[in-house]
């Protein structure tokens, strides 16, 4: 009896088609459109006019009714009556009390709660502001980061509730909150600009849409992980939902919360440079002048005072989170407390030592100065050739190669393929989108630019972070030796760090390159620490009783299972490097970044709209690829 055989070519046949077939097509694609379009070519910005025109008109119509039209006297002027109402008050009550008083109260919100180290060091970071002659930029910061800072409160706590006790709302809030921190936060800038004017408001009220999602994300976390029992015994002794919420889910939710609001003064740490760009008070002033001067040392000095400023917000808002009533003083301790402050300041007040007394002031970090100053004048055999690479062998052959040698719509093509491999249909449909409506709207050419900056940069961080942060995963040493620096160079704002860079590498690319990443490079390697260290021992376990050696385990374990956090990590430096892209603008990157800054200091309504525009959707391509990226890296187990 003989039996038939299938032809044994068919299966590999197509299999062959099935791997093949996607890179015959993006082979296919470049050819045919590169031949159809020839090399390089301008975008034909079709929609330049549809969006700056009216967007300028819009812009002259709220210069010439922003006194007088009903919709700003009955909604934006009393916002913003009331805003810089807050700002004002606080920051005129900080500047009559006395400056010891100040200090005082600094010390005593964190000591009432037994925390003594915590008030120790907000004292102590206000005495460093006043001792360096800051002490009145710094109450005006405070003033603005405590206005902007409550008001996310007090918007994101409610949000929160809601978001907690409605899942349809919190799926609803999920893209908005998304959307809100990948837009970078000078992008909000030129719009506030126009309904609020200069000054203090638009600065405050960007400060808030940027820092409001860990607020709202964090509230809504901390009241979802109240123990259900908790919530079950309240509602079996006849408490109503809003009983619950407020008496047993809030209060246990309050570490969780006071979290979010760290991060938030975190995040808005890092406006308190841009928004002098708005007309904003404070410490952004001597920064922005170090920056214009090249004053390395001074840059440093007023960036300290900014640091200065959240580690006493930071540490005041964490004592609220102190529910042990065990650990709070006394009343009569507190009244005298509150005695003593009102006489110290009857006393000030009298004695006129209101202002703190000068007995340094910020040049005393000129040594610093020197220092810089000597090493762009004897370490040029280093600098040079670091700066020609960056320049001759990466930056200026990348950008050539996207705008000149291929034509655009081959970079189009290409990207949306690579979306489809990656995630499919609709993250390839809204690439391309994206792409073409940044091409149409005539930023093509200054976007490519700007991505191709941020791109060299995030390699660059990457190969920084990665290995580091592998090296801080496996070894606690190595944690505690590194987390102090990494901790400085994510509360340092990053216009400090690109004035020694501007001093060695001179005006240009390079050194906002170098600012970005240093500032970018830092969740890298904290997320990169965390997924080697949440690899499962079982895992390692196993390979080792397979007789692999560390390095083996290394490359063969770790590293494969850690890879969509580490992706995420990635995520996280492309999102920091964009937001480094208006500070890259300043100091001579040109770009997206630097057509930011024109379009706020010469009101381009129109033109600044586009600008952000196409950041934006730069922002969100980038984000959402890199996101798709690390799904896929999942293992089956973690995806199924």
């Amino acid at each position: 009896m003989t039996t038939a055989t299938a032809p044994t070519n068919v299966v590999p046949t197509r299999e062959w088609v099935r791997t093949w077939a996607p890179y015959l097509v993006l082979v296919g694609g470049v050819i045919v459109l590169q031949w159809s379009f020839g090399s390089g070519g301008v975008f034909p910005a079709r929609g330049d006019s549809v969006l700056e025109s009216p967007i300028d008109d819009a812009g002259a119509w709220l210069r010439s009714n922003r006194l007088s039209h009903p919709v700003f006297t009955s909604f934006f002027t009393p916002i913003s009556s009331f805003v810089s109402a807050v700002i004002s008050g606080i920051g005129n009550l900080l500047l009559w009390l006395p400056w010891f008083v100040v200090v005082a109260i600094a010390f005593l919100i964190p000591a009432r709660v037994r925390m003594w180290r915590a008030g120790t060091v907000a004292a102590g970071a206000l005495l460093y502001t006043g001792l360096i002659g800051l002490w009145d930029e710094t109450m005006r910061t405070l003033a603005l980061m405590s206005a902007a800072v409550l008001l996310a409160v007090v918007i994101g706590l409610p949000l929160g509730m809601w978001a907690a006790l409605r899942p349809r709302v919190e799926l609803a809030m999920r893209p908005v909150l998304d959307a809100m921190q990948t837009i970078p936060a000078f992008v909000y800038f030129l719009p506030l600009f126009m309904v609020f004017g200069i000054g203090n408001v638009p600065a405050a009220v960007a400060t808030v849409i940027y820092s409001l999602p860990p607020v709202v994300r964090l509230t809504t976390l901390g009241i979802k992980r109240v123990s259900p029992q908790a919530v079950e015994a309240s509602k079996m002794y006849g408490a109503t939902t809003p009983q619950t919420l407020f008496k047993v889910q809030l209060p246990m939710a309050v570490p969780t919360i006071i979290t979010g609001l760290s991060q938030t003064i975190m995040m808005a740490l890092g406006i308190v440079v841009l928004a002098t760009l708005v007309g904003a008070e404070g410490l952004g002033s001597p920064v922005l002048q170090s920056l214009n001067q090249r004053r390395t040392g001074r840059g440093i000095a007023a960036g300290l005072a900014i640091v200065a400023v959240a580690m006493v917000l930071d540490r005041v808002w964490r004592s609220f989170a102190v529910r042990d009533p065990s650990q709070r003083v006394t009343r009569r301790a507190g009244l005298l407390t509150i005695a003593g402050l009102l006489g110290g300041v009857v006393i000030g007040r009298a004695l006129g030592s209101v202002e703190f007394p000068t007995v340094w002031d910020w040049s005393l970090f000129d040594p610093i100065d020197d220092a810089v100053v000597w090493a762009r004048d004897n370490l040029r055999w280093l600098t040079r050739p670091f700066s020609d690479f960056i320049v001759v062998r990466l930056y200026l052959p990348a950008r050539d190669f996207l705008t000149e040698t291929l034509a655009w719509p081959v970079v189009v093509f290409v990207a949306g393929w690579g979306c489809w491999r990656v995630k499919g249909p609709a993250l390839a449909t809204f690439t391309v989108g994206a792409m073409l409506t940044i091409g149409l709207i005539g930023m093509w050419e200054l976007s490519i630019d700007t991505l191709v900056q941020v791109i060299i940069a995030t390699i660059l961080a990457v190969i920084v972070a990665v290995p580091l942060g592998i090296w801080v995963g496996r070894n606690r040493r190595m944690e505690a030796v590194v987390g102090p620096m990494l901790d400085a160079l994510q509360t340092i704002p990053s216009l400090v760090y690109i004035i020694p860079a501007v001093i060695l590498f001179t005006v240009g690319v390079v050194p906002g390159i170098i600012a970005t990443v240093l500032y970018a490079m830092v969740p890298g390697v904290r997320i990169t620490a965390l997924g080697i260290r949440e690899v499962p021992e079982e895992s390692v376990e196993a390979s080792r009783t397979f007789g692999a050696t560390p390095r083996q385990t290394l490359l063969g374990v770790r590293i494969p299972l850690a890879a969509p956090t580490i992706m995420a990590g990635v995520n996280q430096v492309i999102m920091l490097a964009l937001a480094m892209v208006i500070i890259s603008g300043l100091v001579g990157g040109g770009a997206l970044g630097f057509e930011t800054v024109r379009a706020l200091k010469r009101s381009l309504f129109g033109w600044g709209f586009e600008v952000g525009l196409a950041l934006v959707l730069i922002a969100m391509i980038l984000d959402r690829f890199t996101e798709a990226v690390a799904q896929r890296m999942q293992p089956p187990s973690a995806t199924a």
